[in-house]
């Protein structure tokens, strides 16, 4: 448990959905996001301006499903990559055991004893599932909230983390 200046531990399994949730969050705060929704928007004029100008034809309406499957980034390989990344990845298969103090994060499975500096991280992301530790592009670590045992223990996680990284960017649950 943690209170102030103490320890936050916790322990879980990893999951293949809670990397897939974590890379939607991830995707979507960068400007890609933003550009996908723009390009989303020309394909539906595009779409109209076909069909006003030659009718209801195949080639003219096929802008339009293809608007929605870029406003919702359906158009997307990443997923079937994180699927796979997972899936060969024996360190997903093991219990993780994580301690977050002022000192660092110690990252312990069955097969790995590690200490990561706070330095190692530049921002972290949150929603109503996850938190996410982001230390480069498309590079993050991966804290499900099933873990936290309590909301005081998550927010001691949330006190923790903002006074530790250097430059850290914690955006509010539910913002993304």
């Amino acid at each position: 448990m943690a209170a102030n200046g103490e320890a936050v531990d916790l322990t879980f399994d990893p999951r293949l959905a809670d990397h897939l949730a974590a890379d939607r969050l991830y995707y979507k705060s960068t400007l890609w996001a933003k550009i996908d929704r723009v390009v989303a928007v020309l394909l539906v004029v595009l779409g109209s301006l076909a069909t006003w100008a030659a009718g209801p034809r195949w080639w003219a309406l096929i802008w339009f499903p293809l608007a929605f499957a870029e406003w919702f980034n359906l158009l997307s390989l990443r997923p079937l990559q994180i699927m796979y990344w997972f899936q060969a990845d024996p360190k997903f298969r093991e219990t993780y055991r994580l301690t977050f103090s002022a000192g660092g994060i110690r990252f312990r499975t069955a097969s790995i004893d590690a200490l990561i500096q706070w330095t190692h991280y530049t921002r972290m992301l949150e929603d109503r599932r996850l938190c996410v530790l982001i230390y480069g592009s498309r590079m993050f670590s991966v804290i499900p909230k099933r873990a936290f045992t309590s909301e005081a223990e998550l927010s001691a996680f949330r006190a923790l983390v903002g006074s530790s990284m250097r430059s850290s960017t914690v955006s509010p649950p539910g913002s993304s």
